[in-house]
């Protein structure tokens, strides 16, 4: 059997997906402007890819990669020296591109399996109706053979 709606698997709405990459992205930017530099100036990415990959789990690929996409422009713009531009050297560069591919693959991986996931309930689902639905007629084909004899 061929499923081709696997791709609608999340069932939350665009909403509930709007507001929690919004209010993790603001108790990440809190949280790291409350540590100080010297932990953000370590780690301006890390926090972020993990909401998103978090939120690629719960919401799909779209709401994960536009995540990652704002949160990796705000945390060069904001937690990578010199603070305040959107500068990048060729060693900012590399770590920007190296954290967006690990974010990406991340994202991609989850995305799949959530949707084999998906597909795996629906076919069990169809499964089950099929084997109900053929149970119900044997028990009329058994009816109407006991009414017969």
């Amino acid at each position: 059997m061929i499923i081709k709606n696997a791709n609608n698997w999340s069932s939350h709405s665009a909403l509930e997906a709007l507001i929690w990459a919004f209010s993790s992205f603001v108790i990440i930017s809190a949280w790291m402007h409350v540590m100080g530099s010297n932990f953000y100036g370590a780690h301006p990415y890390k926090f972020y890819f993990f909401a998103a990959t978090v939120l690629a789990y719960f919401f799909g690929y779209i709401t994960a990669s536009i995540y990652i996409l704002v949160s990796s422009i705000y945390a060069n713009l904001y937690f990578v020296p010199p603070f305040g531009v959107f500068s990048l050297t060729p060693e900012e560069a590399e770590r920007f591109v190296i954290n967006l591919l690990f974010g990406g693959v991340a994202i991609f991986f989850i995305e799949i399996l959530q949707r084999q996931r998906y597909k795996t309930k629906l076919l069990l689902l169809v499964s089950e109706s099929r084997y109900l639905t053929l149970l119900h007629r044997d028990n009329q084909l058994l009816q109407e053979l006991k009414r017969k004899q």
